[in-house]
């Protein structure tokens, strides 16, 4: 019996993070090919095409598009789940998945209504286009609400240049949506999103992506060169888009593809031990007593995913302006708490394991996963959100909850 069906408590993503119905039936076939070329992907660091062609031919490219524009219109909840199951096959390409997929909830909740957008998202249905980002900048610190380039108008006609510090799979995106100052003398945090189509940059390889984990996304550095019609300029500024969308959906998306990851270690410990069980004659191995905490620990850090995930898209239905101070601190703090529990499953089942998950290859290894999640403190440093919250939380702790 497949996880997507099996009834089975463990074996199965829980309930609330998975959908049945035939778009999650189509993200099982991805998260099947996904998983089939994890390894290589992982070993030779190179883009995980087939994961990707499966995810074009899937439709599920697509996700956040409205039914009115031609897309499925998925929900949240739907698209994480995704994240989720994709991520657990293979890191790589379930970050990919949620990369693009927050790339297009910007579009869909800030820029629907423009006609050159509506095309654009009519596109993303019909030619299933892959989104990437810069939203990095060599000489900001890793700050993505700075900029350093600015965009130069000229008419109805605009043209950016901007030094990518990490572009993931840039070399392979569609178009790309980038961020810089509205002009030149905006300050660096007043800024802009621009979306450019492959005809419309060239990319200038400037440095090479050979990562400990999450190797696949192929984040080079690139200097880009970019230029297209002021109509492709959100009317929106960024730190509009980034403080009610784009953080706030990145963090539940990557989330999701941590989980995805913490559940499959869950998984592959629970077969070894059924493994070392069964060559025992029935003897219940002594690592197996490990094994209710590291469901638990699971379920928990589910609970904490589904809970803001069911929040934030209420907020969003209920079509809110900007996000009330509580939700962004949890959602932050989701940030921090996923990333650094679903590492600590693995790092559990790795323990539970031995040394058959510390070996690169086999059933029960784990050092992908483990790999893969050490990024995840990482996007976005978990110092750095954890040092903002404190002063937020020192503001008025009733309306967080805490008194």
């Amino acid at each position: 019996m497949s996880a997507a069906t099996s009834l089975d408590p463990v074996e199965a993503l829980p309930a609330a993070m998975s959908c049945r119905d035939d778009w999650a039936a189509r993200a099982a076939v991805i998260a099947e090919v996904a998983a089939r070329h994890a390894q290589e992907v992982d070993r030779e660091g190179r883009f995980p095409a087939e994961a990707v062609q499966a995810m074009r031919d899937s439709g599920l490219l697509a996700a956040w598009v409205p039914q009115s524009l031609g897309g499925p219109g998925l929900s949240l909840r739907q698209i994480a789940a995704m994240c989720a199951q994709i991520g657990g096959a293979c890191g790589a390409s379930g970050m990919i998945f949620a990369m693009h997929q927050i790339k297009l909830s910007s579009i869909v909740h800030h820029a629907g209504s423009s006609p050159w957008y509506q095309a654009l998202q009519k596109r993303v249905v019909a030619e299933a286009l892959l989104l990437g980002s810069v939203t990095s900048e060599v000489g900001v610190g890793g700050d993505i609400r700075r900029s350093l380039t600015h965009v130069v108008r000229d008419g109805d006609r605009f043209k950016l240049d901007k030094h990518g510090s990490v572009v993931s799979y840039g070399a392979y995106a569609d178009a790309l949506l980038i961020t810089a100052r509205a002009d030149e003398q905006a300050p660096p945090n007043g800024q802009v999103m621009v979306t450019v189509l492959k005809d419309q940059y060239q990319l200038e390889k400037t440095g090479s992506w050979d990562a400990m984990g999450m190797r696949g996304t192929c984040s080079d550095a690139f200097m880009i060169r970019a230029e297209g019609a002021c109509e492709q300029i959100f009317e929106a500024p960024f730190a509009e888009i980034i403080a009610n969308t784009m953080l706030p959906v990145s963090h539940i998306l990557w989330s999701s593809v941590w989980f995805g990851i913490a559940h499959s270690a869950l998984l592959r410990a629970r077969t070894h031990l059924r493994s070392v069980m069964k060559q025992s004659g029935g003897q219940l191995p002594a690592a197996a007593t490990r094994l209710p905490d590291l469901v638990a620990r699971v379920q928990v850090l589910h609970a904490r995913l589904l809970s803001a995930a069911t929040r934030f898209e209420a907020t969003m239905a209920a079509g809110q302006g900007a996000l009330p101070m509580s939700l962004t601190t949890d959602l932050t703090l989701l940030k921090s708490t996923m990333s650094e529990g679903c590492l600590a499953v693995v790092q559990e089942a790795l323990t539970t394991v031995g040394f058959a998950a510390y070996k690169t290859e086999g059933a029960a290894s784990l050092g992908r996963h483990l790999r893969d999640l050490h990024s995840a403190p990482l996007m976005i440093n978990n110092a750095r959100l954890i040092e903002t919250m404190s002063s937020f939380l020192l503001m008025d702790p009733l309306q967080f909850g805490l008194a």
